[in-house]
């Protein structure tokens, strides 16, 4: 009896090429995308610009136009673009990659790009003596006008994580991501010098820098990252999970797929992050934070350390599109940056009244939600995450709705934070640093939360979900101590505000939780719970 395993198409893990993958070897599984090459390239001339987070395929997309470009037809046989493309005109391609290593200086930046150019020279067998010329925006210049005189074509430009050097250098003290800035500035005017030269321009990367003058002058770039034809060109749909991947998918909970990976929205269908749906197959169909282990910019601990934001704000984040889209690295804006990296993704999108257009934000999915609060945690309490003791009873507490296990470990957590933490500030006096502290530690373990949810009477400080209860929460600072039964502050106010009033008509138990807080011991000052007594 055969196998059904052996009768999958392979999963392209670990592919660079779209050669490698069209003619591997192995019957690779590829979601066709070419209808969207199709569509961005059938003018005769276009500069493009796309921004997509790491790993979602952006390197096997410009791998894809340069095979086109190059005419490779028996590539493309059985998709979208087959016959409906020109196989009689072929184009020289100059494809530069910034992606392969670290930048750590100016030296690995201009090494980089001088390989870049050697190895172009190299492809289309050009004399590098030569190239006279200094500066590598002149060299870029001299080597596109020469494959065009030496072809007598058009050329097509493919370069792929422009950003990356600035990228790397992002959380640097110095002012190394600005120098690195102005190189690339000085790298790419080529193109706008070479623009008669030039059939097709593509640029991929994380984030749009406005310093880089790319985006204004004769070849401005198209910016498809929010073009809502362009929505899904990388990740995938949940019609292509559901039709283009057999039997990978059977016997598995889609809804818990779709909780842990789905919800990136570019303004059209929400795509799967890619890297996380293959990896998921891979291992056996087991949930774990592919992406995220597969590294973070460095950028991320840095910022959330300068930031003053609370980690609730970064689940309902409004921006307007100038500040979604580009900034210059002298006004950094943490939320935008998170976007554009993946961290952070579009829920709604608000026309205003006088023109222009609204963003509202927040995490995209499970993976994210988990590991980014992890992350700020950290960032918080300068404590390591394996450091943060028994944080996973925490959760499991409440699973079992055990709050005198739930009080001793959140007990233990606080305890955890190093004193000079403290020293340079006074945060310990603060409602919210508590709060942001308790959101990023139960949202990390997985669980449901939601803060400052506003009703008609007030705020709520914070709710908690589990299978069986839910948990309203308030927070204060060196309250006074109840005494006998009193409640105490926090209980009083949840009754006071009946910030239980919008979960009365859910099934599970509702339990009220006041959370004390003494600056001097910056930790509970006492707990306090009361399961609450439906009608």
């Amino acid at each position: 009896m055969d196998n059904p395993m052996s009768q999958r198409q392979a999963l392209p893990i670990g592919i660079q090429t779209f050669e490698d993958l069209r003619t591997g070897g192995a019957d690779y599984l590829y979601i066709d995308k070419t209808a969207y090459i199709h569509e961005m390239t059938k003018l005769p001339k276009g500069y493009y610009f796309l921004s997509r987070p790491r790993r979602f395929g952006k390197s096997m997309l410009c791998s894809t136009l340069q095979a086109l470009f190059e005419g490779k037809q028996e590539l493309f046989e059985g998709l979208y673009i087959h016959d409906k493309w020109d196989w009689s005109e072929k184009f020289p391609v100059v494809r530069i990659d910034l992606s392969g290593i670290k930048y750590t200086s100016i030296e690995d930046l201009e090494k980089q790009l001088t390989n870049a150019l050697i190895d172009n020279c190299h492809k289309f067998e050009l004399d590098l003596d030569n190239f006279k010329k200094s500066g590598h925006g002149p060299q870029l210049s001299e080597l596109i006008r020469t494959i065009h005189e030496k072809y007598q074509s058009k050329v097509v430009v493919l370069i792929d994580e422009y950003d990356k050097p600035i990228q790397d250098t992002l959380s640097n003290n110095d002012d190394l991501a600005s120098k690195s800035l102005d190189v690339l500035r000085g790298f790419y005017s080529a193109i706008k010098a070479s623009d008669q030269y030039i059939r097709f321009c593509f640029m991929t990367g994380i984030t749009k820098f406005t310093g880089v003058g790319l985006f204004s002058g004769a070849n401005n770039f198209n910016d498809i990252t929010l073009d809502v034809r362009y929505a899904s060109i990388c990740g995938f749909t949940q019609r292509e999970l559901d039709t283009c991947f057999g039997d990978y998918f059977e016997g598995v909970e889609m809804n818990e797929v779709q909780a842990w990976y789905n919800g990136y929205n570019y303004l059209g269908d929400k795509v799967y992050n890619p890297f996380d749906v293959l990896m998921f197959l891979d291992k056996g169909a087991n949930f774990d934070n592919y992406w995220w282990d597969s590294g973070q910019p460095s950028f991320l601990t840095k910022m959330f350390e300068k930031g003053a934001y609370e980690t609730y704000d970064l689940e309902n984040l409004e921006l307007s599109s100038q500040e979604l889209k580009q900034f210059t690295l002298s006004n950094l804006n943490l939320p935008s940056l998170l976007w554009q990296a993946g961290y952070l993704t579009i829920t709604e999108e608000i026309q205003e009244p006088f023109g222009g257009r609204s963003y509202v934000l927040s995490t995209p999915n499970r993976e994210v939600r988990m590991t980014l609060n992890m992350l700020f945690l950290i960032s918080l309490t300068s404590v390591e995450s394996n450091r943060l003791l028994k944080r996973n009873e925490a959760a499991r507490s409440l699973f079992k709705n055990d709050l005198e296990e739930f009080e001793a470990n959140i007990r233990a957590m606080f305890a955890a934070i190093p004193l000079n933490n403290y020293v340079k500030n006074n945060i310990q006096k603060y409602e919210g640093y508590y709060a942001s502290v308790m959101f990023s530690f139960m949202t990390g373990l997985g669980l449901k939360c939601r803060t400052e949810e506003s009703i008609s009477t007030g705020r709520i400080d914070m709710t908690m979900e589990s299978p069986t209860h839910i948990y309203v929460i308030e927070f204060k600072v060196n309250a006074p101590k109840p005494e006998g039964d009193e409640r105490g502050e926090a209980l009083d106010q949840i009754h006071e505000k009946k910030y239980y009033e919008p979960y009365l008509n859910d099934g599970r138990k509702i339990v009220l939780i006041g959370m004390h807080f003494n600056e001097k011991d910056r930790n509970l000052d006492w707990f306090k719970t009361e399961e609450l007594l439906r009608n």
